[in-house]
């Protein structure tokens, strides 16, 4: 669990996809003279990848929203702080606000809860991790502030429609190495 935690807490997800949509690019370009059906399922995975959005990328503009440096300084500490657990009134007290008008003013300015933003913030975490490592989907779920491996599933499943397990075997291929299909 720990390594899951680690891994989570070291390397941020835009780090992460630009290093696997790499590998996979440079897989893609190996297995289409060699194995066009392992080329289909790796350019289906990159097209995961690159389809997923960072949750609230940039904050809408309304009035009685936050201020620009008030949205940046949470977003950062939500990214930073994904492993552990967030609440409404840490995060109040980053921006000087009252809870009430922190909530009041974040939606304005990113269109959702603070809680909605964490979750979303969450599930965008544990698909990077499923698609680039093989932790289990119980670490995966720890390394992302969820409780347990079922709390994660309930919230994956309400967020994307689908299971993480199916989501994993769905857009995840197992690793395979440069190695490997250079010897078939």
């Amino acid at each position: 669990m720990l390594t899951a935690q680690a891994t989570a807490r070291s390397i941020r997800s835009d780090q992460l996809i630009a290093a696997e949509a790499g590998r996979l690019l440079d897989y893609i370009k190996i297995a289409l003279d060699r194995d066009l059906d392992a080329a289909i399922q790796a350019t289906a995975r990159l097209s995961a990848l690159l389809a997923m959005k960072a949750p609230g990328e940039r904050l809408l503009s309304r009035r009685g929203g936050l201020a620009p440096w008030q949205g940046l300084k949470v977003k950062k500490y939500i990214d930073e702080h994904l492993d552990r657990a967030i609440s409404t009134g840490d995060l109040a007290g980053l921006c000087s606000l009252s809870t009430s008008h922190f909530c009041r003013a974040f939606k304005a300015s990113f269109g959702r809860t603070p809680h909605a933003y964490v979750i979303a913030a969450r599930i965008e975490r544990a698909r990077v991790l499923m698609l680039t490592t093989s932790h289990s989907l119980s670490e995966i779920a720890f390394a992302c502030g969820l409780a347990d491996q079922s709390h994660f599933c309930r919230y994956f499943r309400s967020a994307t429609g689908i299971s993480p397990g199916a989501w994993r075997r769905r857009y995840a291929m197992d690793t395979i190495s440069h190695d490997a299909l250079a010897a078939a």
